[in-house]
C-alpha cells in the first residue's frame, strides 16, 4: 500500500518502453526470456537525476534497486555505451537492462539483439532479474526513496482494466506522449519492424497522419449559375495515433492547373479543430459568387508534424455555368459500393419559387419507373439536395444509365426537367 501512495507524486524520470515477452524461449538459464527483458526510461527535466535512490517494482517480489552497469564486456558490441554510473542527463534515455544480457550462456540465441544507440545510459538491477522477470500481465512502477517521484506503467492503480498484456513476440509496449500519464490509451505495441526502439524516440511518439480525400469534400451545390454561392465541407481524418489540434487547411483556387498553390490563388486559410485518432472533424468554407467557369479547387493540410504529406492535398471540380436550368447531377458517374468514394448520386435542384411540391423519381432508359427519390414533398426553399445511393427499396439497381426526373408543382403551375446519369457497380 505505501508503494502505491507514491503513484500520487509525478517524477521527472518516466517509464517509456517495456519489453517483456522476448523473442525466443521464455524460460530456462540464460534464454532469451531471461535476460533480454529491458525497461527504458527518459528525463523529462533540464536537471541531470542520480537514480542511486530509485527502485523498479513489479508486484511479484521484493522491490529491486537500481544499479549501474559495471560489466564492461558490454562494450565490445556497444562502445560507445554510458556504463559505470547513474546519472541520467536531461532529455535523455537510460535502459534498465537484465544482468544476464552479456551472459556467456547463449541458450536460445538472440544474443544481445538490441541496437542501442551511443551514449545511453545502462543501468541494472541489484540482482539477476527485474522483478522476478517480466511477465506480460506485469505492471510497473519505479519510484524514489529519497523524494518519492513515481512513474508507471501498466496502470497499477487500476487492476480491473486487465492492461498491461501481451504485445506479441518480441515486441514492446511504448508510451505514446511523453507528457502525457500512465493510462491504457497512452501506451501501443511498437510500429517498429525491429519490434522495439530501445534508448531512442518511440516509434508511436510522433505517429501524426491528417489525411484529406476527395470523396471527403462535399460541394453544395455540386454546380451552381452564375452570382450563386457554393457550401463546401471539408471533411479531415485522423489517421495517426495522437489527436492534432495545431494545423490549418488552406483552400484555394488552382488557376493554372499546375496543382501548387500560389499566393494569388489563396481563397481562405482555416484554423483546425481537434481531432481525434481514428476520428475525423468536419470544417466549413463558403465560396461567395464564383466565377463562370471550370474551377480546379484544391485543399492543403498545413501541418509540420505529419509523417505523410502524400494524402495531405486534394482536388474538386466545382463548375460554374451561366444558366443550370432545374436539376444538376454529381458526380457524372456514381460507384455505389460503399467504399468510401462516389456512393451516391448527388441531386441539386433549383425551383422557381418555394411552397410547392416535389417530385423526384428515377426511370430506366425505356422510360420504366424504378424508384420514388421523393414524391410530392412540400419545399420550403428554392434550392436543395437530395442524395440518392442507387437502391430502390431494398434491391440494388444494376450498372447502367438512368434517368433522374424532376417535377415541380406551385399553384397550378408545373416545372419539369430530367438528366441522365450512370451508376456503375
Amino acid at each position: 500500500m505505501l508503494v502505491l501512495l507514491f503513484l500520487l507524486v509525478d517524477s521527472p524520470v518516466i517509464i517509456t518502453e517495456v519489453m517483456s515477452n522476448v523473442k525466443g524461449s521464455e524460460s530456462g538459464s540464460g534464454s532469451p526470456g531471461d535476460r533480454n527483458e529491458f525497461v527504458e526510461i527518459y528525463n523529462l527535466s533540464s536537471d541531470t537525476i542520480d537514480l542511486v535512490n530509485y527502485l523498479i517494482y513489479d508486484f511479484d517480489v521484493n522491490a529491486d534497486e537500481i544499479y549501474p552497469w559495471e560489466d564492461d564486456s558490454i562494450l565490445i558490441n556497444y562502445p560507445d555505451l554510458r556504463i559505470n554510473s547513474t546519472l541520467i542527463y536531461p532529455c535523455s534515455y537510460a535502459l534498465i537492462l537484465d544482468r544476464e544480457y552479456t551472459s556467456s550462456d547463449t541458450t536460445g540465441g538472440n544474443v544481445q539483439p538490441y541496437n542501442i544507440p551511443d551514449s545511453t545510459l545502462i543501468l541494472t538491477t541489484d540482482d539477476t532479474t527485474i522483478g522476478n522477470g517480466l511477465q506480460s500481465s506485469d505492471p510497473l512502477i519505479m519510484y524514489s526513496i529519497a523524494d518519492a517521484c513515481t512513474t508507471s506503467f501498466g496502470t497499477p492503480y487500476d487492476t480491473l482494466d486487465d492492461f498491461p498484456s501481451d504485445p506479441g513476440d518480441g515486441i514492446s509496449w511504448e508510451r505514446i506522449d511523453l507528457n502525457l500519464p500512465d493510462t491504457v490509451s497512452n501506451w501501443l505495441p511498437c510500429m517498429d519492424s525491429s519490434g522495439c526502439t530501445p534508448g531512442k524516440e518511440n516509434s508511436t511518439t510522433n505517429a501524426f497522419d491528417l489525411a484529406l480525400e476527395t470523396q471527403s469534400i462535399i460541394l453544395t451545390p455540386a454546380s451552381l449559375k452564375t452570382g450563386e454561392d457554393v457550401n463546401i465541407e471539408i471533411r479531415v481524418k485522423n489517421l495517426g495515433l495522437r489527436e492534432v489540434s495545431e494545423y490549418e487547411l488552406l483552400i484555394f483556387d488552382d488557376e493554372n492547373n499546375d496543382s501548387i498553390m500560389n499566393a494569388n490563388e489563396l481563397l481562405i486559410q482555416i484554423d483546425g479543430d481537434l481531432v481525434y485518432p481514428s476520428d475525423s472533424v468536419s470544417l466549413f468554407f463558403t465560396f461567395s459568387h464564383p466565377s463562370q467557369g471550370m474551377h480546379n479547387l484544391g485543399f492543403k493540410l498545413d501541418f509540420s508534424d505529419d509523417i505523410n504529406l502524400e494524402n495531405n492535398l486534394v482536388f474538386k471540380e466545382l463548375i460554374v455555368s451561366g444558366e443550370i436550368g432545374e436539376l444538376a447531377l454529381s458526380p457524372r458517374i456514381f460507384t455505389p459500393d460503399n467504399d468510401g468514394i462516389n456512393d451516391r448520386l448527388q441531386i441539386d435542384y433549383r425551383l422557381p419559387k418555394s411552397g410547392g411540391l416535389l417530385t423526384l423519381l428515377i426511370f430506366d432508359t425505356r422510360g420504366k419507373l424504378l424508384h420514388n427519390v421523393c414524391k410530392k414533398e412540400p419545399c420550403s426553399a428554392t434550392t436543395g439536395t437530395i442524395f440518392w445511393n442507387g437502391e430502390a427499396g431494398a434491391k440494388k439497381i444494376p450498372s447502367g444509365m438512368y434517368i433522374v426526373y424532376l417535377e415541380y408543382r406551385y399553384q397550378g403551375s408545373v416545372t419539369k426537367a430530367k438528366k441522365t446519369t450512370v451508376l456503375a457497380r
